[in-house]
Protein backbone atom coordinates (compact mmCIF):
# COMPACT_ATOMS: atom_id res chain seq x y z
CA UNK A 1 0.00 0.00 0.00
CA UNK A 2 1.60 3.40 -0.82
CA UNK A 3 0.35 6.56 1.26
CA UNK A 4 -1.56 9.40 -0.31
CA UNK A 5 0.08 12.64 0.84
CA UNK A 6 -1.83 15.97 1.00
CA UNK A 7 1.12 17.63 -0.27
CA UNK A 8 -0.85 21.31 0.33
CA UNK A 9 -0.80 20.61 4.04
CA UNK A 10 2.08 19.45 4.56
CA UNK A 11 4.28 22.34 2.56
CA UNK A 12 2.12 24.23 4.92
CA UNK A 13 3.34 22.77 7.98
CA UNK A 14 6.75 22.22 7.02
CA UNK A 15 6.82 25.89 5.97
CA UNK A 16 7.44 26.21 9.44
CA UNK A 17 10.48 24.08 10.30
CA UNK A 18 13.83 22.45 9.22
CA UNK A 19 15.67 19.21 9.76
CA UNK A 20 17.87 20.56 13.57
CA UNK A 21 20.82 21.60 12.64
CA UNK A 22 23.71 20.35 15.38
CA UNK A 23 25.05 22.74 17.54
CA UNK A 24 28.43 21.37 18.10
CA UNK A 25 31.31 21.07 15.93
CA UNK A 26 30.85 17.96 13.79
CA UNK A 27 33.87 15.90 12.78
CA UNK A 28 34.49 15.05 9.33
CA UNK A 29 33.53 16.33 5.58
CA UNK A 30 30.07 16.61 5.33
CA UNK A 31 29.37 17.58 2.14
CA UNK A 32 31.52 17.51 -1.09
CA UNK A 33 33.92 20.40 -0.23
CA UNK A 34 33.92 22.90 2.63
CA UNK A 35 34.87 26.83 2.19
CA UNK A 36 36.82 28.78 4.47
CA UNK A 37 34.10 31.37 5.13
CA UNK A 38 31.00 31.69 7.05
CA UNK A 39 28.35 30.48 5.18
CA UNK A 40 24.99 28.05 5.58
CA UNK A 41 25.95 25.12 6.14
CA UNK A 42 25.63 22.26 9.08
CA UNK A 43 29.10 22.55 10.16
CA UNK A 44 29.05 25.01 13.44
CA UNK A 45 31.34 27.44 13.39
CA UNK A 46 30.45 30.16 16.83
CA UNK A 47 28.04 32.39 17.89
CA UNK A 48 27.88 36.14 17.74
CA UNK A 49 25.36 38.56 18.85
CA UNK A 50 22.16 39.23 16.40
CA UNK A 51 22.33 42.21 14.40
CA UNK A 52 19.41 43.39 12.52
CA UNK A 53 19.39 42.01 8.98
CA UNK A 54 20.61 38.67 10.06
CA UNK A 55 18.97 35.57 8.94
CA UNK A 56 16.15 34.68 11.91
CA UNK A 57 16.40 31.09 11.06
CA UNK A 58 19.68 30.72 12.69
CA UNK A 59 18.80 32.71 15.90
CA UNK A 60 19.65 30.22 19.13
CA UNK A 61 15.91 30.58 20.66
CA UNK A 62 16.98 27.91 23.21
CA UNK A 63 19.90 30.40 24.37
CA UNK A 64 17.71 33.43 23.88
CA UNK A 65 15.18 31.53 26.54
CA UNK A 66 17.95 31.29 29.14
CA UNK A 67 19.84 34.71 28.52
CA UNK A 68 17.29 36.85 26.50
CA UNK A 69 20.22 37.66 24.63
CA UNK A 70 19.69 37.13 20.71
CA UNK A 71 22.43 34.96 19.21
CA UNK A 72 22.85 33.75 15.78
CA UNK A 73 25.02 30.57 15.33
CA UNK A 74 27.45 31.07 12.30
CA UNK A 75 28.16 28.10 10.22
CA UNK A 76 31.17 27.22 7.89
CA UNK A 77 30.25 27.46 4.21
CA UNK A 78 29.71 24.17 2.44
CA UNK A 79 28.65 22.74 -0.53
CA UNK A 80 25.68 20.33 -0.87
CA UNK A 81 25.53 18.99 2.83
CA UNK A 82 24.11 15.21 2.40
CA UNK A 83 21.46 14.01 4.18
CA UNK A 84 20.06 10.13 4.07
CA UNK A 85 16.23 9.48 4.48
CA UNK A 86 15.71 5.95 5.52
CA UNK A 87 12.14 4.39 5.62
CA UNK A 88 10.84 1.12 6.37
CA UNK A 89 8.75 0.08 3.71
CA UNK A 90 7.37 -3.51 5.32
CA UNK A 91 4.14 -4.49 5.15
CA UNK A 92 3.86 -3.71 8.87
CA UNK A 93 4.28 0.50 7.87
CA UNK A 94 0.60 -0.06 6.23
CA UNK A 95 -1.39 -2.27 8.21
CA UNK A 96 -4.20 -0.11 8.62
CA UNK A 97 -5.70 3.17 6.32
CA UNK A 98 -4.75 5.47 9.54
CA UNK A 99 -0.95 4.06 10.05
CA UNK A 100 -0.33 4.16 6.04
CA UNK A 101 -2.23 7.88 5.86
CA UNK A 102 0.52 9.10 8.87
CA UNK A 103 2.97 7.37 7.67
CA UNK A 104 2.72 9.30 4.57
CA UNK A 105 2.39 12.82 6.63
CA UNK A 106 5.60 12.02 8.49
CA UNK A 107 7.61 11.04 5.33
CA UNK A 108 6.29 14.29 3.62
CA UNK A 109 6.83 16.44 6.68
CA UNK A 110 10.61 15.49 6.90
CA UNK A 111 10.81 15.35 2.78
CA UNK A 112 9.92 18.79 2.89
CA UNK A 113 12.15 19.22 6.09
CA UNK A 114 15.31 17.96 4.07
CA UNK A 115 14.58 20.05 1.37
CA UNK A 116 14.64 23.35 3.58
CA UNK A 117 18.38 22.55 4.34
CA UNK A 118 19.25 22.90 0.73
CA UNK A 119 20.89 19.24 1.07
CA UNK A 120 21.99 16.87 -1.28
CA UNK A 121 19.21 14.42 -0.03
CA UNK A 122 18.68 10.37 -0.83
CA UNK A 123 16.01 8.08 0.35
CA UNK A 124 17.06 4.70 1.61
CA UNK A 125 14.38 1.76 1.49
CA UNK A 126 16.17 -1.37 1.27
CA UNK A 127 19.85 -2.35 0.83
CA UNK A 128 20.09 -1.52 -3.24
CA UNK A 129 20.86 1.81 -4.48
CA UNK A 130 19.31 4.86 -2.97
CA UNK A 131 16.77 6.96 -4.81
CA UNK A 132 17.69 10.69 -4.90
CA UNK A 133 15.17 12.82 -3.93
CA UNK A 134 15.31 16.65 -5.81
CA UNK A 135 11.61 17.47 -5.10
CA UNK A 136 9.47 16.64 -1.51
CA UNK A 137 6.92 15.24 -4.06
CA UNK A 138 8.73 12.37 -4.86
CA UNK A 139 8.83 10.85 -1.83
CA UNK A 140 5.22 9.38 -2.07
CA UNK A 141 6.14 6.99 -5.39
CA UNK A 142 8.97 5.52 -2.92
CA UNK A 143 6.90 4.81 0.09
CA UNK A 144 5.26 1.67 -1.04
CA UNK A 145 4.84 -0.49 2.06
CA UNK A 146 4.75 -4.11 0.65
CA UNK A 147 8.23 -5.50 1.80
CA UNK A 148 8.33 -8.65 4.07
CA UNK A 149 11.58 -6.95 5.84
CA UNK A 150 12.68 -3.64 7.07
CA UNK A 151 15.41 -2.11 5.45
CA UNK A 152 17.07 -1.81 8.90
CA UNK A 153 16.69 -5.34 9.08
CA UNK A 154 19.27 -6.07 6.81
CA UNK A 155 23.03 -6.27 7.36
CA UNK A 156 23.85 -3.25 5.27
CA UNK A 157 22.14 0.26 5.30
CA UNK A 158 23.83 2.30 2.27
CA UNK A 159 24.75 5.15 3.97
CA UNK A 160 27.30 8.20 3.11
CA UNK A 161 30.30 8.55 5.55
CA UNK A 162 29.51 11.81 7.43
CA UNK A 163 25.64 12.02 6.26
CA UNK A 164 23.40 13.27 8.57
CA UNK A 165 20.69 10.56 8.99
CA UNK A 166 16.55 10.30 9.84
CA UNK A 167 15.15 6.98 10.52
CA UNK A 168 11.64 5.58 10.30
CA UNK A 169 10.44 2.70 11.46
CA UNK A 170 7.96 1.05 13.88
CA UNK A 171 10.50 -0.81 14.78
CA UNK A 172 8.33 -3.83 15.42
CA UNK A 173 11.10 -6.42 14.56
CA UNK A 174 12.89 -8.38 16.51
CA UNK A 175 16.67 -6.04 17.20
CA UNK A 176 18.60 -5.04 19.90
CA UNK A 177 18.20 -1.21 20.60
CA UNK A 178 21.75 -0.72 21.04
CA UNK A 179 23.19 -2.58 17.93
CA UNK A 180 21.23 -1.31 15.82
CA UNK A 181 21.58 1.92 16.56
CA UNK A 182 25.05 1.64 16.87
CA UNK A 183 24.50 0.82 13.32
CA UNK A 184 22.95 3.20 12.10
CA UNK A 185 24.77 6.15 13.39
CA UNK A 186 28.31 4.75 12.55
CA UNK A 187 30.34 7.14 10.46
CA UNK A 188 27.45 9.67 10.32
CA UNK A 189 27.52 13.16 11.81
CA UNK A 190 23.80 12.90 12.99
CA UNK A 191 20.97 10.78 13.34
CA UNK A 192 17.27 11.27 13.95
CA UNK A 193 15.48 7.98 15.16
CA UNK A 194 11.52 8.24 14.72
CA UNK A 195 9.19 5.38 15.66
CA UNK A 196 5.64 5.58 14.45
CA UNK A 197 2.92 3.34 15.72
CA UNK A 198 -0.70 3.12 16.03
CA UNK A 199 -2.08 3.47 19.64
CA UNK A 200 -3.29 0.16 19.40
CA UNK A 201 0.46 -0.79 19.05
CA UNK A 202 1.58 1.46 22.04
CA UNK A 203 -1.87 0.49 24.06
CA UNK A 204 -4.17 -2.43 23.18
CA UNK A 205 -7.16 -3.07 24.86
CA UNK A 206 -8.76 -6.38 26.23
CA UNK A 207 -10.22 -8.07 23.45
CA UNK A 208 -10.65 -12.00 24.23
CA UNK A 209 -9.99 -14.52 21.97
CA UNK A 210 -8.33 -13.40 18.71
CA UNK A 211 -6.36 -14.97 15.71
CA UNK A 212 -3.52 -12.45 14.99
CA UNK A 213 -1.93 -12.40 11.37
CA UNK A 214 1.78 -11.38 10.69
CA UNK A 215 0.89 -9.19 7.59
CA UNK A 216 4.49 -9.64 6.58
CA UNK A 217 4.12 -13.53 6.10
CA UNK A 218 5.55 -14.69 9.37
CA UNK A 219 2.70 -16.98 10.58
CA UNK A 220 -0.41 -16.62 12.84
CA UNK A 221 -0.89 -17.11 16.46
CA UNK A 222 -4.56 -17.95 18.40
CA UNK A 223 -4.39 -16.32 22.10
CA UNK A 224 -6.77 -14.72 24.55
CA UNK A 225 -6.53 -11.03 24.72
CA UNK A 226 -7.24 -10.69 28.35
CA UNK A 227 -5.89 -7.87 30.70
CA UNK A 228 -2.81 -9.62 31.93
CA UNK A 229 -1.82 -9.92 28.03
CA UNK A 230 -2.59 -6.67 27.79
CA UNK A 231 -0.64 -5.71 30.93
CA UNK A 232 2.62 -8.00 29.38
CA UNK A 233 2.33 -6.50 25.82
CA UNK A 234 2.27 -2.84 27.23
CA UNK A 235 5.08 -3.47 29.57
CA UNK A 236 7.10 -5.13 26.42
CA UNK A 237 6.11 -2.23 24.05
CA UNK A 238 7.54 -0.04 26.66
CA UNK A 239 10.62 -1.57 27.20
CA UNK A 240 11.31 -1.21 23.17
CA UNK A 241 10.69 2.12 22.93
CA UNK A 242 12.84 2.83 26.32
CA UNK A 243 15.33 0.82 24.79
CA UNK A 244 15.31 2.87 21.74
CA UNK A 245 15.26 6.05 23.64
CA UNK A 246 18.33 5.31 25.83
CA UNK A 247 20.45 3.74 23.08
CA UNK A 248 19.91 7.09 20.88
CA UNK A 249 20.97 9.24 23.89
CA UNK A 250 24.13 7.25 24.34
CA UNK A 251 25.17 7.42 20.49
CA UNK A 252 24.60 11.08 20.97
CA UNK A 253 20.86 11.05 18.64
CA UNK A 254 17.52 12.37 18.66
CA UNK A 255 14.89 10.00 19.60
CA UNK A 256 11.19 10.80 18.87
CA UNK A 257 7.71 8.40 19.05
CA UNK A 258 5.00 9.42 16.85
CA UNK A 259 1.18 8.29 17.13
CA UNK A 260 -0.77 7.88 14.03
CA UNK A 261 -4.02 9.63 14.35
CA UNK A 262 -1.77 12.94 15.50
CA UNK A 263 -2.49 15.88 13.27
CA UNK A 264 0.69 16.97 11.15
CA UNK A 265 1.24 20.01 13.11
CA UNK A 266 1.21 18.44 16.29
CA UNK A 267 3.61 15.73 15.25
CA UNK A 268 5.83 18.49 13.90
CA UNK A 269 5.76 20.29 17.40
CA UNK A 270 6.83 16.98 18.74
CA UNK A 271 9.75 16.35 16.49
CA UNK A 272 10.85 20.18 17.17
CA UNK A 273 10.45 18.92 20.81
CA UNK A 274 12.57 16.13 20.35
CA UNK A 275 15.16 17.58 18.75
CA UNK A 276 14.18 16.30 15.14
CA UNK A 277 13.05 19.65 13.77
CA UNK A 278 14.02 22.79 14.48
CA UNK A 279 11.27 26.13 13.86
CA UNK A 280 12.70 28.51 10.70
Amino acid sequence: MTPRIDWASAQYVAGAFRLALPRSPIGGQLGERLGSGTGSSLEFQEYRQYAPGDDLRHVDWAAYARSEVLAVRLYREEVAPRIDLVFDTSASMAVTGEKSHAYGELAALLACASASAEANSRVITSPAEPEPLHRPEEIERLLDCTAKNSALEESRVPFRRGSLRVVVSDFLFPHDADALVARLSRDGAWLAIVQLTLRDEAEPSVEGGRRLIDVEGRGELDMVIDEKAVQDYRARFNRLRLGLSVAARRAGAQFAHVTAGTSMRQVARELASAGVLEPL
